[in-house]
């Protein structure tokens, strides 16, 4: 049997995804003129993930208090369903997966308290061969820079870069 419950929650069960589109003007140069400190391990949430995946195999680079101005400009630009909101860019580099997991939302819920709290994902730039994502069971592949996903805390979802080039996204969590 898979491992397909996580602190009560089950897999496929989720309140309400929803996608749209916002104009960004972030180039290539901006991307890779990002000075990223952090190299995370992703979540270890399964017995699966805790037995093959390591922090070799699985850690993205992340920034918080650290993201750029167009980052912070990016949370004006999704719809305005929120009070409170945390920015961070993600980069994925190539063979790095980020396996079946729950967010967790630290950084908002320790600033802003418990609660429903959502994830507002932006692709940075157009789809590139090999980067993927993968949310409820359903893949997304071929975005644009701009396309969004929103989705809850409690939705699980997947993601990697099985490219030759970095996968740079930003998340915008709300509250």
């Amino acid at each position: 049997m898979l491992p397909w419950i996580y602190a009560g929650v089950a897999p496929w069960k989720t309140i309400v995804i929803d996608r749209g589109h916002i104009t960004i003007d972030i180039t290539d140069r901006d991307l890779e003129a990002l000075d990223f400190k952090e190299l995370l391990p992703c979540y270890r949430q399964t017995a699966a993930i805790e037995k093959y995946y390591t922090a070799h195999n699985s850690s993205i680079w992340q920034m918080f208090d650290e993201s750029p101005e167009w980052g912070y400009q990016l949370a004006k630009k999704i719809p305005q369903d929120y009070h409170h909101y945390v920015v961070s860019v993600v980069k994925d580099d190539p063979g790095q997966v980020i396996p079946f997991h729950v967010d967790l939302h630290t950084v908002l819920r320790r600033t802003h308290g418990d609660g429903d709290t959502w994830r507002y994902l932006v692709f940075l730039q157009d789809w590139k061969q090999g980067h993927y994502f993968e949310i409820l069971g359903e893949p997304v592949v071929k975005w644009r820079a701009g396309d969004w996903i929103k989705f809850h805390r409690s939705d699980w979802h997947l993601g990697g870069n099985m490219g030759w080039e970095p996968f740079y996204s930003a998340q915008i969590t709300v509250k």
